[in-house]
């Protein structure tokens, strides 16, 4: 029997030609888009999508950036694939440090992030009412995004109206998305997701809820896709990155090029089909669908920042020897260069343990990530963005932000004179010193910067939801056991002793960690390198 055909993997260009064939109703900047793809303000969102696409071709980027889908036989791009091991999880996390290198944010992880838990959801719904359905449905709609090799966005974040009340409490029910008809043919649904990423450059958007419902929240617990363009959906976007018309000459050298919109979706009685509906009402599993995909977004938010860190390490070293310095003897410099691969390297490693110890998802069978090593590196990355930045700035000196307007370098009155006094390095032209000045300013001290503070520090949730995660799923009760053995006192046995009673496999035995030598990656290419 032959093996089924792969899917045509798109390029960039197609995946622009794709986008051209849609007609959404998005607003950037108070008008109207008519064309996505050629939109000057989201050129920068569209190109960093693009590339997730041309890397897929590269023929020394195929193991990283596509991977066999195990329920169909086919070769996919790896954004859009469901984990089957720790390879799998480690392979993604290579593959978006990679891309983020390039790009900052590839923004196309989404979609991993949601099937992935889209998926494990279908598959306990299914447990739960003794049937398969809801995993054929899904694998229907996974099947069919990989053949035609679609990005999806996840609409995943309410507006919540007032914080302090639950859904169904809101003064106005359209502050959080809800099924507002059901007929034979599917359902009906309004309200408003805010923060989705890339909105308006995607094919379709998943909508997901954001928090654990109740009973009295079933109309809100709902999970379908629906294609961008579709009737009573409009975006209201901001420009991603910094196009412009100065920036041409040089003042945001990376968000000229790369960047990410976000968006507000106000849907107006929008009809979701069944067959793109894959639960409505069944608030039960909202909260496991939420915590499914905040671990699995959290664990690739790390390689993303790492990739984000490599900048920062290589123009932090670039501006040092523009400067005439040698951070490698100049103590003060290469201690605080240090400190910066200390933090890139530490959450990326937190990361490679969450990839390591997954483990298996009891309903669908596909691989999750450590729950404890995951949310602490997205921890220490969220919290650690700032120092990231101070180092930065620290090591390049102040030049990245009193530097002339890139105008002056065409003043024929000033321009030579400030190219002979503002060189530093014999070995390093002026034009170079500034371009790596300014490049850092565009990485950190600019807009692009504090979008990147503030997307590290809530992106995947806020530091406070990392924390409980933390500390829910951390065996503190096991080290209590640990202590009392070996006080032999034998009280923490005491059921009503005031203690938690968290208790894990540990990590250093044969029960929920790989055995020594047991292969967990294949050989590539480490992406940083």
């Amino acid at each position: 029997m032959n093996a089924p055909a792969s899917p045509t993997l798109m390029s960039g260009e197609q995946y622009r030609e794709s986008l051209r064939r849609l007609r959404p109703k998005v607003f950037v900047d108070g008008h109207r888009v008519e064309s996505v793809a050629d939109e000057p303000s989201l050129r920068p969102g569209v190109n960093a999508i693009a590339l997730t696409y041309d890397y897929a071709l590269k023929p020394e980027y195929e193991t990283l950036m596509t991977a066999v889908q195990q329920t169909s036989g086919k070769r996919v791009n790896r954004l859009s694939h469901i984990d089957t091991g720790p390879q799998d999880l480690l392979n993604k996390l290579e593959m978006v440090r990679l891309l983020c290198q390039e790009t900052g944010c590839a923004q196309r992880y989404l979609t991993h992030d949601a099937v992935n838990a889209i998926g494990q959801v279908a598959a306990r719904l299914d447990d739960a009412k003794g049937t398969r359905e809801n995993t054929a449905k899904f694998l229907e709609f996974l099947h069919r995004v990989q053949d035609q090799d679609l990005t999806l966005g996840v609409a995943m974040t309410d507006a919540k109206g007032d914080r302090s009340l639950r859904p169904h409490q809101q003064a106005n029910v359209d502050t959080y998305v809800h099924v507002v008809e059901r007929n034979a043919r599917g359902i009906v649904i309004s309200g408003t997701k805010a923060i989705v990423t890339g909105a308006p450059y995607v094919h379709e958007l998943l909508v997901m809820p954001c928090r654990n419902m109740g009973a009295e929240d079933a109309d809100f617990a709902v999970c379908c896709s629906v294609p961008v363009d579709v009737p009573g959906l409009t975006i209201v976007a901001r420009p991603a990155g910094r196009p412009g018309e100065k920036v041409e000459h040089g003042e945001a050298l990376f968000s000229r090029k790369y960047g990410q919109t976000t968006a507000v979706c106000m849907f107006d009685r929008v009809f979701v089909p069944w067959e793109n509906v894959f639960y409505a009402g069944d608030w039960e599993h909202s909260g496991h669908l939420t915590y499914s995909y905040a671990t699995h977004h959290r664990h690739t938010c790390i390689a993303a920042r790492a990739g984000f860190g490599d900048l920062l390490i290589g123009a932090g070293a670039l501006m040092c020897e523009a400067n005439g310095f040698d951070p490698g003897k100049e103590t003060h410099l290469r201690e605080q260069m240090v400190e910066l691969i200390k933090i890139t390297e530490g959450f990326y490693a937190c990361g490679v343990a969450g990839s390591v110890y997954a483990r298996a998802d009891e309903h669908s069978g596909s691989f999750v990530p450590d729950p404890v090593f995951v949310n602490i590196g997205k921890l220490l990355l969220a919290t650690q963005i700032y120092d990231m930045h101070r180092i930065a700035h620290y090591v390049s000196g102040g030049l990245i932000v009193s530097l002339p307007g890139p105008d002056e370098d065409h003043n024929p009155e000033t321009a030579a004179r400030l190219a002979d006094v503002l060189r530093a390095n014999p070995a390093v032209p002026y034009e170079q010193r500034i371009q790596t000045a300014r490049f850092l300013e565009d990485l950190t001290a600019g807009y692009q910067g504090g979008w990147y503070s503030l997307i590290s520090l809530h992106g995947g949730g806020s530091p406070a939801a990392m924390k409980q995660e933390i500390w829910r799923n951390y065996p503190v009760g096991s080290k209590v056991d640990l202590v009392e053995r070996l006080l032999e006192r034998g009280l923490s046995d005491d059921p009503a002793r005031p203690i938690t009673r968290n208790r894990q496999a540990g990590k250093c035995c044969d029960m929920g960690c790989t055995a020594p030598g047991q292969p967990v990656m294949v050989d590539l290419p480490r992406s940083r390198r």
